[in-house]
């Protein structure tokens, strides 16, 4: 067996080996971000969270926060829009406008395009809703 310096040595953590600088998301919703210290054996741990695109889940074998394989977005009322980030706006101009579309044909999503148009509601001239949807 060979011996190893003390600041290669790793530290248990819940039952669990780790590597001296290694860092691993704790608890099942990734509630904190834990670090080894191989030198004193000590994990220390941080609360953290998941960002608003991401998700405490396992890929490709490893745990932690990984980014959302799908979104949402919605149009409703007089009308609100709701982006895939979780933005919202305010729009009612009465125009044809591309509601949602991949933009990058090389990040493994299929292709598609909604497009979308405002127009008066209920012959309220000050009051707009999204009357027209077409899949492209």
């Amino acid at each position: 067996m060979d011996c190893v310096p003390p600041t290669s040595c790793g530290c248990y953590h819940e039952g669990r080996y780790w590597q001296s600088g290694q860092q691993f998301w704790d608890g099942e919703e990734c509630q904190s971000l834990c670090s080894c210290n191989g030198v004193t054996g000590v994990v220390s741990c941080v609360p953290h969270s998941c960002g608003p695109d991401e998700a405490c889940r396992v890929v490709d074998g490893q745990f932690g926060c990984h980014p959302n394989p799908h979104g949402t977005c919605s149009a409703s009322g007089d009308p609100h829009y709701l982006t895939f980030d979780g933005k919202t706006y305010d729009f009612q101009g009465t125009c044809r406008y591309v509601l949602a579309e991949v933009c990058n044909s090389s990040s493994g999503l299929h292709q598609f395009s909604v497009e979308a148009k405002n127009e008066p509601w209920n012959g309220l001239p000050h009051v707009f809703a999204v009357n027209f949807v077409q899949k492209c």
